[in-house]
């Protein structure tokens, strides 16, 4: 069975609209600073904390001794931190989002006066956590002409795809462009120059030189079209939860580009105008989908029955909110009887999930084993109960009988169980990006490639936790999960609780009126024994 689904095209060219409007703007107000005639880009720095740039620069020899890309070791580079970073001291040259904000309200990568505000809003609406939304904040520094060439021309070739065609063949041709870097091992020319943390220098290189080494070492050019590939599946579903329709078809397809990259952009060639410009046809993938689907539902029958004899956990009322114990419950029995099956199948060989279900697309030939002895559903459970790259310690550790990586996955996963147990499934994703955000000033006095590295770790996380709201807190309201998954692919936490806080509100009216009912019916009784004491007196006696 196809998965139906449709994108608002016209909301989106909206949003591109005026965000193209807000370039020109800033980038008009911008001064050029031309390679040749200022001699070597600098950044624009304000003044650095005392401390601040002595451990920078001992970040950076570290990094580039053991970066394969060290030659621009030889001339002195101004600093640029990770995406992200929290200092005032530095141009920031971002690899994804801007607007990264804690649940404590820390402003993020790029809430200070270098961009401006009204475009780091539209740029991170229109694109989420992604680098071509920083692609934009960065260009309308005007640092380079180049670059924001290369900004407005991907704006106005964004703009022409979308309004001829829509916006699922944009998305699709993204990802495409991707996925054929990868399989060619080759940079493709329209990935962004802001794919990962760069100097002024690098970026100059990357815009003006010529040959494969402008865009780095070997090794960071792989690592490179690898994350491009990631972002464009991550800017795929940002772009179906915000714009698609309907809601489960919206859901379904951004999980799977999530979790299941290849799956996820085969159900983006269900769009009549992705068929159109010559996309495969071939619609065996369907098959995954519905088996998927079918486990899915055996799930569901399965706990069903573990509620009816009380084989769930039992979670105190009075210390889990009404809105979410239904879900709370469900996720800690998930959770223990997932360990459970991978503990109970060490011994015994099992079968490739990606395997199973290649014969599955392939020829129809379903898995025999039981449920919880089924390795595809229990690789997509722990997807959906920690993410995709999460759960690689507990899957990858189990396939591979490696059991050191598999007990790291398994604390992992009971310390997210523990979390939900002390609070609830709509505070785990505050929670674990509140745990695992790092100190952005500490990673912005160190060099490239641990702030590469730090970054696209936080990236990952983020986008675990939307697949763990996607698939957890479906029951929340229509489109909640729609909606709270996107603010998190937007990496925008103070969103994501402006969505949680009318259900908490909800509780906490509840809470209240059950208190005065508790108060009313304490004041009838003690009412009621005033009049009467003198009958209880004599009854006691």
């Amino acid at each position: 069975m196809r998965t139906p689904f449709t994108m608002d095209s016209a909301g989106f060219l909206a949003l591109l609209d005026a965000l193209e409007r807000r370039f020109n703007e800033v980038t008009a107000a911008s001064s050029l600073s031309f390679a040749g005639i200022d001699g070597d880009l600098y950044p624009v720095v304000q003044p650095a904390r005392a401390g601040e740039e002595d451990c920078a620069d001992r970040g950076e020899s570290a990094d580039f001794a053991q970066s394969a890309g060290a030659e621009d070791s030889a001339q002195p580079e101004p600093a640029a931190p990770c995406p992200g970073a929290r200092c005032d001291s530095e141009l920031r040259s971002p690899a994804s989002t801007p607007l990264s904000c804690d649940f404590h309200g820390r402003t993020g990568a790029f809430h200070d006066e270098t961009f401006d505000p009204q475009l780091v809003e539209l740029a991170s609406s229109a694109f989420g956590s992604t680098c071509w939304a920083s692609l934009m904040c960065v260009a309308s520094l005007g640092l380079d002409a180049a670059l924001v060439e290369c900004a407005r021309q991907f704006l106005t070739h964004t703009s022409i795809i979308v309004r001829q065609k829509g916006l699922a063949v944009w998305l699709y041709d993204l990802i495409n462009d991707a996925t054929m870097a990868m399989l060619l091992g080759q940079t493709s020319p329209r990935m962004p120059v802001t794919i990962r943390p760069m100097s002024q220098v690098q970026i100059s290189r990357w815009l003006h030189g010529s040959g494969v080494k402008r865009f780095g070492s070997q090794q960071q050019r792989a690592a490179d079209r690898a994350e491009y590939g990631n972002q464009a599946h991550r800017l795929a579903a940002y772009c179906m939860l915000r714009w698609g329709a309907p809601t489960a078809s919206s859901a379904q397809i951004a999980t799977m580009l999530l979790t299941n990259p290849g799956i996820g952009m085969c159900m983006l060639r269900e769009d009549p105008n992705v068929r159109a410009q010559g996309a495969c046809t071939d619609t065996r993938y369907r098959r995954v989908v519905e088996y998927l689907r079918s486990l899915h539902a055996q799930a569901d029958l399965d706990y069903a029955r573990a509620l009816k004899i009380g084989d769930v956990p039992w979670l105190s009322p009075d210390g889990h909110a009404a809105v979410t114990i239904a879900a709370d419950r469900r996720y800690l029995y998930d959770a223990n009887r997932l360990v459970h099956a991978y503990r109970a199948l060490w011994d015994r060989a099992t079968a490739d999930p990606a395997q199973l279900l290649m014969a599955v697309e392939e020829t129809r030939t379903l898995p025999e084993e039981p449920l919880w002895e089924n390795p595809v559903y229990l690789r997509d459970l722990a997807d959906s109960l920690m993410g995709s790259v999460l759960s690689d310690d507990l899957t990858m550790g189990f396939q591979q009988r490696d059991r050191e990586r598999f007990d790291r996955g398994v604390r992992t996963l009971e310390h997210m169980g523990d979390q939900v147990r002390a609070m609830n499934v709509l505070m785990l994703p505050i929670m674990a990006i509140d745990e695992c955000e790092p100190d952005w000033n500490a990673v912005a006095a160190r060099g490239y490639k641990a702030r590469t590295t730090q970054w696209r770790a936080f990236c990952d996380r983020c986008d675990d936790l939307a697949t763990v709201v996607l698939a957890q807190l479906q029951g929340q309201g229509e489109g909640f999960h729609v909606r709270a998954a996107a603010t998190l692919l937007k990496q925008s936490l103070p969103e994501y609780c402006e969505l949680a806080l009318p259900l908490f509100e909800q509780e906490i009216e509840r809470l209240a009126a059950r208190e005065q009912d508790a108060a009313d019916a304490s004041a009838g009784v003690c009412g009621h024994e005033r009049e009467g004491g003198a009958v209880h007196v004599d009854m006691a006696a």
